[in-house]
């Protein structure tokens, strides 16, 4: 896949693979990579970084994804790859879980991967070029495009 000019989006950047992705598409030539995370310390340390922008995103919120999407447009010129990256575990004995539990799982694995599929995707498609949209899981990158 060729980064080279292309503007990026990547959820959960604050730490981890989300961090590693953004330095790699920054290293990679980018024309702009715009980072999000809910944890805004370390989504402004890793924008600071790679000279980027960076946005609080509770990805669990449709709302937060429109207006990371809207932010993303405005400041980037549109978006080229949208890495939703972000995933959580309950490490706890699987019948201990609570049923908050299991929506809190639900809501960051399921439906933030939906909501940006639902919001990103239409602009993307309305574009003849290359596009990406993909969830990162573990390292298996799986795209949808």
């Amino acid at each position: 896949m060729e980064v080279k000019g292309k503007r990026v989006v990547i959820t959960g950047a604050a730490s981890g693979i989300g961090k590693a992705l953004a330095v790699a598409f920054h290293s990679a030539g980018a024309a702009a990579v715009l980072v999000s995370d809910i944890n805004e310390a370390g989504v402004q340390a890793v924008a600071a970084e790679i000279k980027s922008k960076g946005i609080v995103t509770d990805v669990t919120n449709e709302e937060d994804i429109i207006h990371l999407i809207k932010e993303s447009n405005g400041n980037c010129g549109g978006i080229d790859i949208f890495c939703s990256n972000v995933g959580i575990g309950a490490y706890e004995d699987f019948l201990k879980l609570t049923n908050t539990d299991w929506y809190r799982m639900l809501d960051t694995n399921l439906m933030s991967h939906i909501y940006v599929v639902r919001h990103v995707l239409p602009q993307m498609l309305e574009r003849s070029e290359e596009r990406r949209v993909g969830k990162e899981c573990r390292s298996r990158w799986s795209p949808y495009h």
